[in-house]
């Protein structure tokens, strides 16, 4: 767009320039919605014009088009009062702070750093004061500023001004870092334009907000779409379908528990662009120069235009009939998918624990997946299982990078999910959990990057979830209440729960363990020195030596209990989950605890978030069906941990075996076609195939003896010994194609700078381990 007369730029507005906000309206109130939406606003519009792969200098910046904010609405003087503007401008403030620390950060040359300081602060003998001059907000944004990490808010206002940094750490895209990112910050603050309206007294500013907010309100696009629809009905029906359109939309807006936008309530809004998005967008807009937006982009808050111009071709609606049912099937359908969802994402709910943990990570889009997977007709047992595998996805996608240090909005990851939201959409179940699972073993990622989770910028928004995760989860397998919720609502009156960092924060008495002061925190902020206690023990124990405070936690959860010995004696419900994941006692705590408790969780990871339950949900599917619809997709590779059984017999009869004791149950993640690089712990890896058949237990798996197909257990061993050591209720088998490998194991290959992992069958983030056994053995593809 051109510049609008009378308009100011950002630059303009904030620098130099000093603001104040009214008592009565004092409070900071936008959320993670409002911030990832003004992000993809400032995304789009700026790539319409920068080319990522044809840009000279920032000067070229002078020739992009504006985007236009809107008006605010101040009193003069030289402190301006904001009447109308506030959440914007402290937005747009967070948003600079950000900008400013990131490119100190990461770009090189200093002629391209664009000078931001003065839109944030201005000094004046010495005393710092900012721009957004609100004294209960002081501190808040000079820790944003500082980076101050330690900080805790104290007020509404400064609590969501920090979640708000938070998310704006998170969400801000990455194409918009490296090269683009001077580019960028010269059109955020030389284009983005508003148009502020100053008056000379309080009264007359809010009679002008009062003006623009409460008299002659145009129709929101949910009216105007609403509008459109019952003129397509027939006449004798219009009531009918008004009635259930308004009774729809008040069901929406009565389940929502606070005000979107500051002023009116927009969930209405809300609602219906992610039903249509759900439903009815075939195309995203691309990332390209000069890319225009598609069925998604439309299908924001301007739905009505987008259904007026689509609701034949692209909707199917042609008749007054189709119309009616629109509104009395379809919408009504999706309200209640919608609402079960809220619900669900508000209480945690056994069989839909799910929705809960993404909702507690804002991971909003759960909802528009479901929407897009169920069909009007679906019955009640259909909507259960769908909602329940695209949550359980949710959970298992996002996690998984978490772990890994990767984002998990969807601005990120909108075009991966966009087009699953394609192949999901109006499916039936087994096709939907077959996408689903699918999609989470293509990752580039596994589980096993917990083993190098921490404490960081990044992670601290998501650790204590994942640590009340872990906790939640070992009190149900002792039979025990979850107290998930409990664990992670830090809004809660009362002790709420901290993390609690396992290694006292003294260096002085493990400084011989220790490269240095700066190795001695990385280790501690490693995620197996992490546990959660209430914030009050937190406080108390931070002073005192492992010893002493080892003694303190039997009184705490049962993850703080574990490094006691007492809770080994007279504890048979913890005994079996201690056989099943390896907890022990740990009497004085060192570096290497540390990495033993990771492990602990790692397996247990390895559980929680395993893609196979999602098959389950379903009731599963044939290896031919999976092995065609993945036909287009490379095999897995893993790791399949092979020790104290008998390795002649798996070369002569083709397979591999795991006790289900302990993470044996991993070896169900092995699939046909995925590779198998067999490894004997003490020996090295000993050789290479191809998985022909899914794990079944020991009684079902046969085998071929002298051209006849035998049950496994009554095949001549070449090691009776080690077969009878099998216990053939927990023994489970999967077939495997041998391609390369060795007869004997003490031939196994091992070198240096390899890694396993604490589990029986795992894939590795790091490639290099399985190209060196490639290499070793000469395997290749196509290898006989």
């Amino acid at each position: 767009m051109q510049k609008i007369d009378k308009t100011d730029t950002l630059k303009t507005i904030l620098s130099g320039r000093k603001y104040t906000v009214d008592y009565f309206q004092r409070e900071y109130r936008w959320g993670q919605k409002q911030i990832e939406q003004i992000l993809a606003d400032f995304q789009s519009t700026f790539e319409e014009f920068y080319d990522p792969d044809d840009h000279d200098t920032p000067e070229e910046v002078m020739n992009y088009g504006f985007y236009y904010m809107g008006c605010i609405i101040c009193t003069g003087g030289s402190v301006k009062k904001i009447i109308d503007g506030q959440q914007r401008l402290t937005s747009l403030t967070l948003l600079i702070i950000y900008l400013n620390n990131l490119q100190k950060e990461t770009v090189k040359d200093e002629d391209l750093l664009v000078p931001l300081d003065d839109m944030i602060y201005s000094k004046a003998f010495s005393k710092k004061s900012f721009n957004i001059d609100v004294a209960d907000r002081e501190n808040c944004l000079q820790a944003i500023l500082q980076k101050d990490e330690t900080y805790v808010p104290v007020n509404e206002s400064s609590q969501n001004m920090l979640d708000r940094y938070q998310d704006i750490e998170d969400i801000f895209p990455d194409e918009l870092k490296g090269e683009a990112l001077p580019y960028f910050i010269n059109w955020l603050i030389e284009k983005v334009l508003l148009l502020e309206i100053d008056t000379p007294s309080d009264d007359e500013a809010h009679t002008i907000f009062l003006t623009m907010n409460d008299r002659g309100l145009s129709l929101n696009s949910a009216e105007m779409m609403k509008a459109y629809i019952i003129q397509q009905v027939a006449e004798a029906d219009r009531i009918e379908v008004n009635r259930k359109w308004q009774d729809n939309i008040n069901r929406i807006k009565n389940a929502s528990s606070y005000d979107t936008s500051g002023m009116v309530n927009t969930q209405d809004i809300e609602f219906i662009s992610i039903w249509l998005r759900a439903k009815y967008a075939n195309s995203m807009r691309d990332t390209k120069r000069g890319a225009k937006d598609e069925d998604y982009e439309l299908l924001g808050d301007k739905f009505h235009t987008w259904v007026r111009n689509n609701a034949r071709t692209a909707m199917g609606l042609v008749k007054p009939k189709d119309y009616k049912e629109f509104v009395l099937t379809e919408m009504t359908r999706v309200t209640d998918i919608y609402l079960l969802m809220k619900g669900y994402g508000s209480k945690l709910t056994p069989g839909y624990e799910e929705v809960f943990y993404n909702a507690n990570r804002d991971l909003t889009y759960q909802t528009m997946l479901a929407i897009a997977a169920i069909k009007n007709d679906d019955t009640d047992d259909i909507v259960k299982k769908k909602i329940q595998m695209t949550a359980k996805f949710v959970d298992d996608f996002a996690t998984i990078r978490i772990l890994n240090f990767k984002k998990v909005n969807w601005n990120t990851n909108k075009y991966l999910l966009f087009h699953l939201m394609q192949d999901i959409r109006n499916e039936d179940c087994k096709t939907i959990g077959m996408v689903y699972v699918r999609t989470l073993r293509r990752m580039d990622v596994t589980v096993e990057g917990i083993t190098r989770f921490s404490l960081n910028r990044f992670s601290g928004r998501y650790m204590l979830h994942i640590l009340a995760r872990f906790t939640s989860y070992v009190n149900v397998l002792m039979g025990n209440p979850s107290h998930f919720e409990e664990y992670v609502d830090r809004k809660r009156k009362g002790n709420t729960y901290d993390i609690e960092h396992i290694l006292p924060d003294k260096y002085e008495d493990y400084e011989g363990s220790f490269t240095d002061y700066e190795d001695f925190e990385s280790t501690r902020n490693q995620i197996g020195n992490l546990i959660l206690l209430t914030r009050d023990k937190n406080r108390s124990y931070q002073a005192m030596k492992y010893s002493e405070k080892v003694q303190k936690y039997m009184g705490d959860n049962i993850l703080a209990q574990a490094l006691n010995v007492t809770a080994y004696t007279n504890n048979p419900k913890f005994l079996t989950v201690v056989n099943e994941y390896g907890f022990r006692a740990i009497p004085d705590f060192s570096e290497q605890n540390i990495a033993d408790r990771a492990e602990i969780y790692l397996r247990m990871a390895s559980d929680i978030w395993n893609p196979d339950a999602i098959k389950e949900i379903v009731g599963g599917w044939a290896d031919d069906d999976e092995k065609g619809f993945f036909k287009n997709e490379k095999g897995r590779e893993f790791t399949v941990g092979y020790a104290e059984r008998s390795w002649p017999d798996a070369l002569k009869y083709g397979f591999l075996s795991a006790n289900l004791g302990g993470s044996g149950k991993s070896i169900y993640n092995v699939q046909v076609g995925d590779t198998v690089y067999c490894h004997i712990a003490g020996y090295g890896f000993v050789g290479i195939g191809e998985c022909t058949s899914t794990a079944v237990p020991m009684k079902n798996f046969k085998v071929m003896v002298d051209g006849t197909s035998t049950p496994v257990a009554d095949a001549p061993g070449e090691s009776e010994e080690s077969k009878e050591k099998l216990d053939s209720n927990k023994e489970v088998f999967i077939g495997v194609a041998w391609k390369k490998y060795v007869t004997d194991i003490n031939d196994g290959y091992w070198e240096k700078g390899m890694t396993t992992v604490p589990l029986v069958a795992y894939m590795l983030n790091d490639k290099t381990t399985h190209q060196k056994v490639r290499d070793h053995f000469g395997y290749t593809d196509s290898a006989d």
